[in-house]
């Protein structure tokens, strides 16, 4: 999302609490890096214990007070935050007159009593709330909704020039199947819908014996019990030659390219499913749950299909429909990247950003 203003001519600064692969990607766009170890991050985990919630109250007036310095020592015009679980630069931006522009990509559904005070929160120190879809945007109060604007993430042209020589290398090494289904994201039971999947998979198996499915991704420290979880399934579904885990792969966008058609089973809703845009962007149809914002990005039935949320043997039947129709793959395939191009594009998403930001665009 930054990426444009910085090739604009805008002098961009992120703040991050540590260092990783996303600040490199960062300073290799000419954007500047600073990294606050004790930068206040609304986190489950921490909110458990006595000591987790006196930690973060330190942190919080902590980051207020380096955030608001560094605002005023680099005479920054617009705070954004690109999170909802960082508090403490919409009160910085406050305290210095600047204007704050809240990014929200999270659903808040979970906690309920939390929200009706947080969105306060949010809508009192925001010049402007950004929702990365309409279905994020629809959990506000009426009170505040009016502050919210939608706007979905894009992609680059990049996203749709695929290396096809790579997709056909990993094709390979996972067998070369006549039809390869995959699910790519954190491995996670319920929330993300692996299991769902395989489930649906045990219902075709002999339908379409020929087909295999890839699930791309890891578990998250902690949950490794999930993955535990998802092979015994398997093991039971009788599915162990059928299923490849690949573990993560850290440059996608060629792999969507060599599935026949991606997953999204998210038992949960997302507040946008970014994995669907991507794979529509690599030519890859995609059936995904219809909750959150995935039936935002999917047309029903023309760019890829919807199935309700946990229901393995609806989704067995949309993916039927797919596996068994080349030529259906192909049109939405089509359309998918169509619709990226029209809709789901870097260039209309940092104009509409410009617009709210109130800076120069061209």
């Amino acid at each position: 999302m930054l990426r444009p203003f910085s090739r604009n001519g805008h002098e961009v600064h992120v703040v991050l609490p540590d260092f990783g692969p996303l600040a490199d990607l960062l300073r290799e766009e000419r954007i500047v890096v600073h990294v606050f170890s004790s930068l206040a991050v609304i986190d489950r985990s921490g909110f458990l214990s006595v000591w987790g919630k006196v930690t973060f109250c330190f942190r919080y007036f902590c980051s207020i007070w380096w955030l608001s310095a560094l605002i005023i020592k680099l005479k920054v015009d617009v705070v954004h935050t690109n999170t909802a679980v960082l508090p403490a630069p919409s009160l910085a931006a406050w305290l210095t007159g600047r204007k704050h522009i809240w990014h929200i990509r999270e659903f808040f559904s979970e906690f309920p009593g939390m929200w009706n005070i947080y969105q306060k929160y949010m809508s009192l120190l925001s010049t402007r709330i950004i929702t990365v879809s309409n279905a994020v945007r629809d959990q506000f109060d009426p009170r505040f909704k009016e502050k919210c604007i939608t706007l979905y993430d894009g992609v680059s042209d990049e996203a749709l020039d695929v290396d096809l020589g790579r997709a056909r290398r990993f094709r390979l090494n996972v067998g070369d199947p006549e039809l390869l289904v995959g699910v790519v994201g954190r491995i996670k039971w319920v929330r993300k819908g692996q299991e769902v999947l395989i489930k649906a998979a045990a219902i075709l198996s002999r339908e379409f014996p020929e087909a295999r499915y890839a699930v791309v991704g890891s578990v998250w420290p902690g949950n490794e019990d999930h993955l535990i979880r998802l092979q015994e399934l398997i093991r039971a579904t009788n599915l162990e030659e059928k299923v490849i885990f690949t573990g993560d792969i850290e440059e996608i966008r060629d792999i969507y390219a060599a599935f026949d058609i991606t997953v999204v089973p998210s038992v949960l809703p997302e507040p946008f499913g970014r994995v669907v845009m991507e794979s529509m962007a690599a030519g890859t149809p995609v059936v995904g749950s219809r909750g959150g914002g995935i039936p935002e990005q999917i047309v029903d039935g023309f760019t890829g299909l919807l199935f309700s949320p946990g229901c393995e043997e609806d989704l067995a039947r949309v993916l039927a429909e797919l596996m068994g129709d080349k030529a259906k793959r192909l049109c939405m395939s089509r359309e998918g990247q169509k619709r990226i191009r029209d809709i789901f594009n870097e260039r209309e998403e940092f104009l509409r950003c410009a617009e709210i930001f109130g800076i120069s665009a061209s």
